[in-house]
C-alpha cells in the first residue's frame, strides 16, 4: 500500500496492540524511570501517537515457545482482561502468538495477528547454532535455564510446529518479511545475509522471506534488516523513529484498518504527530 492510500485511513485501531518480542528479546531495560534500552525502540510511542493503546510484553528470552506463549497470555489478560487485542509479533514473538492461537483459549480474544520476520519454517542459521552449541547448551542446562527457544526455531522443529498450528478461522492473520537490498543490511548481519541469500533467497539477515511469509496472508516486504525492524542500528538519534520504519508500522495499521479494524471515533488531535515521530514517505516493495 502506498503512503498516500494509508493516509486516508484512521490508524487508530478498535482494540489494543500487543507487541511481542523475539528470541533473546526483552521489553525494556532500565533503572527506575531511566530507560537504557528497548526492544521496540520508540515504536510503542509512535503507535500511541496515532491513537492506539499499546502493550509491550516481556517473556522469557530463550525459553521454548510453549513457555513464552503462556507468559504472553498472562500479560495480555492482566493488561486487557476481556478485551480483544491485535498482536504484532516480531521474529519468534510471532510463533509465541501462533501457539496461543492454537490453544483455542476462550479467555484470550485475539482479533488479528501480524507477524514480522517470523521464522515460520525455521532458519538454517538456527540449525548451525544447534550443531555448534553443545557446550553452551550443557552450561545453560546446568544453570537451570530453559533454552528450548534456540531449538524451536531450527528448521525441523519450526516446520513441525507450522503444520500443527494452522491459522484458525475467524482470526485475521498476516505476515511481513524483511527483504532489504544488500547495501542496506547493517554490518552486524551482512555475512549472515549473504549466507542466507545463497540458501533461501531474499532475507533480512536472520530470516528468509519465504520462511517469514509462510503463515497467513503475506504483506508487502519491508526494506529493513532484522535489527532495523526494531529501530536498532539506525542513523537516527535518541527518541527518533527512522521514517522508513515508521512507514512500515503505518502499513501494518493501514492493512488492519482496511480489514475493518479501524476505530470509528477519531480521538482529539488525531493526525497531528510530534515532529520527531514523523513517518515520512514510504512504499513497501513487493517480492
Amino acid at each position: 500500500m502506498s503512503s498516500s492510500a494509508s493516509s486516508t485511513l484512521s490508524l487508530a485501531l478498535d482494540a489494543p496492540i500487543v507487541l511481542a518480542h523475539g528470541l533473546l528479546g526483552f521489553g525494556r531495560i532500565g533503572l527506575g524511570r531511566l530507560t537504557l534500552a528497548e526492544y521496540f525502540r520508540d515504536i510503542p510511542r509512535y503507535l500511541e501517537s496515532l491513537g492506539n493503546r499499546v502493550l509491550v510484553t516481556n517473556v522469557p528470552a530463550v525459553a521454548g515457545i510453549a513457555t513464552r506463549a503462556e507468559a504472553l497470555r498472562e500479560q495480555i489478560l492482566e493488561a486487557f482482561p476481556g478485551e480483544p487485542v491485535h498482536i504484532v509479533g516480531h521474529s519468534m514473538g510471532g510463533l509465541d502468538a501462533r501457539a496461543l492461537l492454537a490453544r483455542g483459549d476462550s479467555s484470550i480474544r485475539i482479533a488479528s495477528l501480524t507477524t514480522i520476520a517470523t521464522p515460520h519454517l525455521g532458519s538454517p542459521l538456527a540449525d548451525l547454532v544447534k550443531m555448534h552449541a553443545g557446550r553452551l547448551s550443557a552450561w545453560l542446562t546446568r544453570m537451570g535455564l530453559d533454552h528450548r527457544g534456540i531449538l524451536d526455531v531450527t528448521r525441523p522443529a519450526a516446520r513441525a510446529f507450522h503444520h500443527r498450528c494452522a491459522a484458525p478461522s475467524g482470526v485475521a492473520c498476516f505476515s511481513a518479511a524483511g527483504a532489504p537490498e544488500r547495501s542496506q543490511v547493517c554490518k552486524v548481519l551482512r555475512r549472515f545475509h549473504e549466507l542466507l541469500e545463497g540458501l533461501e533467497g531474499p532475507n533480512d539477515g536472520l530470516v528468509s522471506a519465504a520462511s517469514a511469509t509462510a503463515f497467513g496472508t503475506p504483506l508487502p516486504a519491508w526494506p529493513l534488516d532484522h535489527f532495523r525492524q526494531m529501530n536498532w542500528l539506525t542513523p537516527t538519534g535518541p527518541d527518533e523513529l527512522d521514517p522508513t520504519i515508521a512507514g512500515c508500522y503505518r502499513s501494518v495499521l493501514a492493512n488492519l484498518a482496511e480489514h475493518g479494524f479501524a476505530r470509528r471515533d477519531r480521538p482529539p488531535g488525531f493526525g497531528r504527530l510530534p515532529a520527531r515521530l514523523s513517518s515520512g514517505p514510504f512504499e513497501p516493495m513487493r517480492i
